[in-house]
């Protein structure tokens, strides 16, 4: 599962939240830990986006030239008020997920979502996304933005299942892949705001949720730091 966000991270000054600490735990159990990404990650989730987008003919990452911001992944989205998320197992990076703040008002874009293949079929990459418009919500905005893709349909099917509708636009990169992805939006306004997934939310999410002790309500980003 991937999706790949539309440009690299940009500056919104309209958009203050409080910062958080650079891996800072958000959720644990056992094996498995929800977390904030640090600078030093950089290897691991390249290693990640890399091993995903090999499934498909044609898709090469060269992080440096097509995604700068994973380099330094916290000061990269930190920078422009955003926030990126890491799922470990056993010490190994195996989910990503970000968001950004949009040039629109309003309108947050998930960004980065990325699931090792052993760790699909799960509902990881749903929880992933509810923690996204969780987030979302606590931020006033009233819809989700992102861009996956042509090659995706497996994507694309799970995310208008999450209630993403495809618009008609188009957006061809000049990266190594040549991408071309499609753009979708999800209104949050029709969701339950205290929900976590809204009440659409499926069993294997849920759990997901109570694994990582997470509230129905409450803050997506624990670890916030002192300004």
């Amino acid at each position: 599962m991937t999706t790949e966000s539309s440009s690299a991270p940009r500056e919104n000054l309209s958009v203050r939240v409080p910062p958080v600490s650079p891996g800072a735990i958000i959720g644990s159990s056992a094996s498995l830990v929800l977390r904030h990404a640090r600078d030093d990650d950089a290897d691991a989730i390249i290693a990640l986006v890399s091993e995903v987008w090999s499934e498909y003919p044609g898709k090469t990452l060269i992080a440096a030239t097509d995604m700068p911001e994973l380099l330094k992944p916290a000061s990269a989205y930190a920078r422009a008020g955003g926030r990126f998320w890491v799922v470990e197992a056993n010490d190994q990076i195996i989910g990503t997920i970000a968001l950004m703040p949009s040039a629109e008002n309003g309108v947050v874009e998930l960004q980065k979502l990325y699931v090792a293949r052993s760790m699909r079929k799960n509902g990881l990459g749903t929880f992933l996304c509810h923690l996204v418009e969780r987030e979302a919500r606590e931020r006033g905005a009233h819809a989700v933005d992102l861009w996956s893709d042509v090659k995706l349909s497996d994507a694309h099917r799970r995310y208008e299942r999450l209630g993403y509708r495809r618009g008609d636009a188009l957006k061809t990169y000049n990266d190594t892949s040549s991408t071309v992805r499609l753009y979708y939006r999800k209104e949050l306004d029709a969701d339950h705001p205290a929900a976590f997934g809204g009440a659409a939310a499926a069993d294997a999410p849920d759990r997901w949720q109570a694994l990582f002790h997470l509230a129905a309500e409450g803050s997506a980003a624990q670890g916030v730091a002192n300004p």
